[in-house]
């Protein structure tokens, strides 16, 4: 299945490449709702848009200035299809600030550029793209209002029999995922991940909630999401933990939850001791 994606990386059928946010009308098509569900877990919690595909003899230059006036925490990552290997990424965390364009060395390939916004402004400027420093993607300036990522309740209705295949066996192994590698498990649960953000993850069954305790200062640092996912993996309720301790809503059916864990400033460091969490 996840062979459909091919498709957004066909530089035949998309010979002008620009930003593509997602949103409702990014998924209206079933086919690109199968391509998502096939990979990452749905960050809920950030602004995403999507620029493929790039046909690259040598390098990738992006515009961050564009970034760095629309959020304060910001991630742009490279990777190659069809199986989405995450390349290279920069950030608001390791972008020096001093260059308006920062450049990828690339080996000749097709690539997908990901876009995460996390505490954006209310309109923001999704960036120029240059390949092989000649300029393929244009600036966008769209506003964001507060509810743009609603969409991502009403996801649910579209559930079919694929959409159960695809990711029924998710809760299992994130149930029983001690006896698992946790290599394998990572793999498998996350494969297109956000390199800079640190990722608890685990199963609830109906009744089941999950208790978090934070140490006051992780929450200066860095800043700590929760999503909550169905069985087959739909986005169910989503927030940011502004407590130090916080007690999630019981769960009504088996889910799945992922707790995102998120650097604000360059130097935060992510102690062991600095979260607990368990299921009750």
């Amino acid at each position: 299945m996840q062979k459909l994606g091919r498709f957004y990386s066909d530089p035949s059928k998309q010979p002008h490449p620009q930003w593509d946010v997602v949103s409702a009308e990014f998924f209206k098509k079933p086919v690109k709702l199968l391509w998502a569900m096939t990979r990452a877990r749905w960050n809920l919690n950030a602004l995403v848009a999507i620029a493929a595909p790039l046909q690259v003899k040598e390098s990738i230059s992006l515009d961050i200035k564009s970034a760095q006036k629309s959020s304060k925490s910001w991630t742009v990552v490279v990777y190659a299809p069809p199986d989405f290997e995450t390349i290279t990424s920069i950030s608001s965390l390791s972008a020096s600030g001093k260059n308006q364009w920062e450049s990828f060395q690339l080996q000749p390939g097709i690539y997908l550029l990901g876009l995460r916004y996390y505490d954006w402004s209310d309109t923001v400027e999704l960036p120029a793209v240059k390949v092989d420093d000649v300029q393929v993607v244009d600036a966008k300036i769209i506003p964001v209002p507060d509810n743009i990522n609603d969409f991502y309740h009403n996801l649910i209705k579209r559930k079919n029999f694929l959409h159960v295949w695809l990711n029924y066996y998710v809760f299992n192994l994130l149930r029983y995922k001690q006896w698992l590698p946790k290599s394998f498990v990572e793999k498998v649960f996350l494969p297109v991940p956000n390199p800079e953000t640190k990722f608890y993850y685990g199963a609830l069954r109906k009744g089941e909630a999950l208790h978090l305790e934070l140490a006051p200062s992780l929450l200066e640092t860095h800043y700590v999401y929760f999503s909550l996912l169905s069985r087959e993996c739909f986005p169910l309720e989503w927030y940011t933990i502004t407590e130090a301790e916080h007690t999630t809503s019981v769960s009504k059916a088996k889910c799945i939850y992922i707790v995102r864990v998120h650097q604000k400033f360059p130097q935060a460091q992510l102690a062991s001791e600095s979260m607990k969490l368990a299921v009750v």
